[in-house]
């Protein structure tokens, strides 16, 4: 059990001390990282590094006391957190605690000595909120006798994890998944058996086990209970990482910043529309910093996303994204899933739009043909394509994709971009019904996503041009110090009153000489009296 289930004795010792394992594989513990008095206990499930540690790390810095379960492949992966984190979750009041094992002793029945099944709910206990993810799974070589799917067996241990947990998980629970693979479908109830399910027969043998089908399946049997945040194609490194660096090749006379701090603005949309179209597209990114974070913020509930299933992309941006952006995001995606609204690619909201027709005209005429240039767009080869953009009415640009069909231009598809004096919304928009594309594609256009980015450029790029005024933020008034009033201290004094005292004559000044006391000389210098004329008495005296 030690060696399969690595630091559950030192934690169990110790539970309120925070365990990480430096390059040594040594463990050790920082008093300075935990502090008994957390807001919300919560549990997260993953591999080594990735979103599982940006959530743990994010949380606990938010003041919550953290279980952070690692599911590794060699079950003693070498997790390290910087001692800049551990000292901002000291100054948070939170605290992180790290257990894990390895997948194929989580994968062997409960009855087995060697399996770590029951000690995965002993060690995470009651706790008011869990969030799983495969982040951090690498692609990892099969044993020689070995015909299972090393990656798939790592996916299936923390399936069974986040099963063993989910029961005495009271609050929100949230699933970190990839919108890139194939987990967008129709979910099936059943849970799986057999096959790389049941994993009958295991490398050290005993009976088979059973695992729920999919990852939302283990975390909740109701969906409306579980929030399932999906991804693009994950970037950057944890800054709880001591290989993190916010420059890109060290200090420098003009220094540059990496990906991470330049891609700060987030957008949340619905994964699926109410019409069940894929929102997000294959070149779409995240952060893993943004994620994390929002997986955190829905674990405390500081937005609300419980029953819904969301995808994050990240956009160009380096100012943090404040708590007002986050719960508006949230909120948005909310209501365009209980309005019908859904089908909207993009929206963006302004102040007020001084020329709704002149809006519409750079969007037509300058922005759509610069962006269908780039290498992103020309750069397909196969399918439709974006080719032109055009008006379509009042406030409104059509940007068409043509697909060549029997040596014919047929258009497949259309991006609607629709100016109003509030904002632009874009939505996917049917092709030539003649040619059989009247009806909306339920997946996302090539270079959709492209455009769908450099719609948000395009807003910022508004306001700057003047086409639009930017919404005002409210800002929350800033509260006066109240001065508290001062008691003037008595004046205090060694003089004592006394009579007319005889002041004696001052002595004279030794710092100065006569002249400056305004005195002349008494008689004229001899030097140069030869070249002086004589004077007329002497004149007379020859």
């Amino acid at each position: 059990m030690m060696v399969r289930f690595w630091a559950l004795c030192l934690l169990s010792a110790a539970p309120t001390l925070a365990f990480v394992a430096p390059r040594g594989n040594n463990f050790f513990h920082n008093d300075v990282a935990l502090r008994m008095a957390a807001e919300k206990t919560l549990v997260v499930i993953s591999p080594p590094g990735g979103v599982g540690e940006v959530t743990a790390v994010k949380a606990a810095t938010m003041g919550s006391a953290v279980r952070w379960f690692v599911v590794s492949q060699t079950g003693n992966p070498n997790v390290v957190l910087s001692q800049s984190a551990l000292d901002e979750i000291a100054s948070a009041g939170g605290s992180v605690e790290l257990a894990g094992a390895d997948a194929e002793s989580l994968l062997l029945p409960e009855e087995d000595p060697k399996s770590a099944v029951a000690a995965v709910s002993t060690w995470c206990g009651q706790a008011n909120g869990m969030a799983c993810t495969f982040d951090g799974i690498q692609a990892a070589k099969a044993m020689e006798n070995s015909k299972e799917d090393p990656t798939q067996v790592w996916k299936n241990a923390i399936k069974l994890a986040a099963k063993q947990v989910a029961p005495a998980v009271s609050g929100a629970k949230v699933a970190i998944l990839s919108a890139l693979d194939q987990d967008i479908e129709t979910e099936q109830p059943q849970e799986e058996k057999g096959g790389l399910g049941s994993l009958v027969g295991s490398l050290v043998g005993g009976g088979g086990v059973s695992l729920p089908a999919t990852l939302t399946q283990a975390m909740a049997a109701d969906a409306s209970k579980l929030a399932i945040l999906r991804h693009g194609e994950l970037f950057g490194t944890p800054e709880s990482s001591p290989d993190f660096s916010p420059l890109v090749g060290g200090p420098q006379r003009n220094p540059e910043f990496c990906e991470e701090y330049m891609t700060r603005s987030v957008r949340i949309d619905p994964t699926l529309t109410v019409t069940g179209n894929v929102m997000m597209g294959k070149n779409t990114r995240s952060s893993r910093h943004s994620v994390g974070e929002a997986a955190a913020r829905i674990l405390l509930d500081k937005v609300s996303a419980t029953g819904l299933d969301l995808c994050l992309s990240s956009q160009m941006g380096s100012d943090l994204v404040g708590e007002e952006t986050w719960q508006e995001e949230f909120q948005r995606s909310a209501k365009m899933l209980e309005s019908g609204a859904g089908a909207q690619l993009f929206s963006a909201s302004f102040s007020s739009v001084p020329d709704t027709e002149r809006l519409a005209d750079w969007l037509a005429t300058k922005w759509a043909p610069a962006v269908l240039r780039t290498y992103d767009i020309a750069a397909i080869r196969t399918g439709a394509r974006p080719v032109i953009a055009k008006r379509a009415g009042d406030g409104k640009v059509e940007i068409v994709w043509q697909e060549l069909v029997d040596f014919n231009s047929v258009t497949v598809g259309k991006m609607i971009v629709e100016v109003s004096g509030s904002g632009l919304v874009a939505t996917r928009g049917p092709g030539d019904a003649a040619a059989g594309f009247g009806a909306i594609s339920s997946k996302p256009l090539n270079g959709e996503n492209v455009l769908v980015m450099r719609l948000a450029e395009a807003a910022s790029q508004a306001i700057d041009k003047g086409l639009a005024k930017k919404v005002a933020k409210k800002q929350a008034p800033k509260k006066e110090p109240v001065k508290e009033p001062v008691a003037a201290a008595p004046v205090a004094t060694t003089i004592a009153a006394s009579g007319t005292v005889d002041t004696p004559p001052a002595a004279p000044r030794t710092d100065s000489g006569p002249r400056q006391a305004g005195a002349r000389r008494s008689k004229e210098r001899a030097r140069g009296s030869k070249r002086r004329k004589p004077s007329a008495s002497k004149k007379e005296d020859s």
